[in-house]
């Protein structure tokens, strides 16, 4: 799903904040525990920085659409709760 931003305007190559997961992940213990990945993505979805995972979809939910918000990102929201 994709939120479109129109109010704002990208100049440059594209891009875009991603939220995807969950995907499996170990806890300190060796559990497997769920994860979701936010990250600032060009076109293909490849990440231009940092990637942030978290293991809760509320925390990880939140710091996507706060991302977005503050770059004037579109969200490319794929992430589903656990």
């Amino acid at each position: 799903m994709c939120i479109p931003a129109p109010e704002f305007s990208n100049v440059g190559p594209f891009r875009a904040v991603y939220f995807d997961g969950p995907q499996p992940d170990r806890d300190t213990e060796g559990e497997e525990i769920p994860a979701w990945v936010v990250y600032v993505g060009d076109a293909d979805a490849e990440p231009t920085g940092r990637i942030y995972t978290l293991h809760h979809f509320q925390s990880a939910e939140l710091l996507a659409y706060q991302m977005a918000t503050d770059r004037r990102l579109d969200l490319i929201h794929e992430a589903t709760p656990a």
